[in-house]
């Protein structure tokens, strides 16, 4: 295949001291040795999560995370609303859907954030179990206010599951003193790592919804991962032969952003984002999102009006990098740059910029 600069919403460019540990030789996912190293990870993982909780290296794609928190969480009669502002709030109510018919969906305008207000108010129209938000709306760049939406269902008593999967390691997300009661995230975004593995946090109100609601299956069933983390811990912390060369990846993708430092991260992802916003503008191209709830790992920018493809295609074709269209009903209108990682640079955006407006101009 040809080789593209990966400038999509993910996977994302990963280093190559990342890609090299994907190249070692196998090891056994049992022992003592591999079991501290697991442990070791897992808790480098939390310090970026910020939790104490319990966290699983789930073999598997950040779907296959949602569809284990969904499913632990939603017992057969199981209460859940869905806050949907894009694709992927679309996929959270799929997903919970297959568990329980009792699926509640508040909707909102693409390209705006969830309002924690409106919230408020459904949740004191009736009881939930659980209220399921994606952290930053990936089809459209959205970053959705997950702090106050946890401070919300902290009054109401209502568990909080979020879908972090393109926002953990580029956003500040601190899911214990928020109050967030289960976090799903992947490894191939923010967290720099190869695709492969769905990283699930679980808090203690978390495990209490889990312990009510005695979900089905066995493989996505958090009990059961917990189940073996407890009476296996010792030399196989999971039920499964673990993904080995893929946790490893991880493990270098989590260091490089813990030496970075979380703050300084953060505050290099916004800065980019600004750089690539007003660049954009200077080229006649409006971002579809408004700066005030734009996410900084995602920007999705509207493109001109019958071109996004051949526009998408001169940059693939003639300098190399490969963005991404959009879903639903803004397929064919916005495109989307990813900026997060490696990919967060001056160089790499400015790059960029020179790319699209050849491009335009053709």
């Amino acid at each position: 295949m040809k080789r593209y600069q990966l400038m999509i919403p993910g996977p994302i460019e990963v280093a190559p001291e990342v890609l090299a540990a994907m190249g070692e030789p196998l090891v056994a996912h049992y022992g003592a040795e591999w079991t501290a190293y697991y442990k070791e990870t897992v808790g480098l993982v939390q310090r970026v999560v910020r939790t104490e909780g319990d966290v699983f290296l789930i073999p598997g794609s950040g779907s296959a995370g949602l569809d284990a928190a969904l499913g632990s969480a939603l017992a057969p009669s199981g209460q859940v609303l869905i806050l949907q502002n894009g694709f992927f709030g679309e996929r959270l109510a799929e997903i919970a859907r297959s568990y329980t018919p009792n699926v509640e969906v508040l909707p909102f305008p693409l390209g705006q954030a969830v309002d924690p207000g409106k919230v408020e108010g459904k949740l004191r129209e009736g009881r939930f179990d659980a209220v399921a938000v994606v952290h930053c709306e990936t089809s459209t760049g959205v970053l959705n206010p997950v702090r106050e939406l946890a401070e919300v269902c902290r009054g109401h008593e209502v568990l909080l599951i979020v879908d972090a999967i393109a926002s953990l390691g580029i956003e500040p997300l601190d899911m214990d003193d928020w109050g967030v009661g289960i976090c799903v995230s992947a490894s191939q975004k923010g967290l720099e790592s190869p695709p492969g593995l769905a990283v699930v946090a679980v808090a203690q109100a978390g495990w209490a919804q889990i312990d009510r609601a005695a979900g089905p299956g066995w493989y996505l069933n958090l009990k059961v991962w917990q189940e073996y983390t407890e009476k296996w811990g010792s030399w196989h912390p999971h039920p499964i032969t673990q993904a080995v060369n893929n946790v490893r990846a991880l493990r270098v993708g989590v260091e490089r952003i813990l030496a970075e430092g979380l703050e300084a991260r953060f505050q290099r992802h916004r800065a980019i984002t600004a750089y690539l916003r007003r660049g954009l503008r200077d080229l006649g191209l409006e971002p579809f999102v408004a700066d005030e709830v734009a996410s900084h790992g995602v920007t999705s920018v509207v493109g001109p009006e019958g071109r996004v493809e051949e526009l998408l295609a001169c940059l693939r074709d003639r300098h190399g990098l490969l963005l991404a269209g959009t879903l639903g009903e803004l397929k064919g209108k916005v495109f989307r740059v990813g900026h997060m990682g490696p990919g967060a640079t001056l160089a790499t955006i400015r790059g960029l910029l020179k790319a699209l407006e050849v491009c335009l101009s053709v």
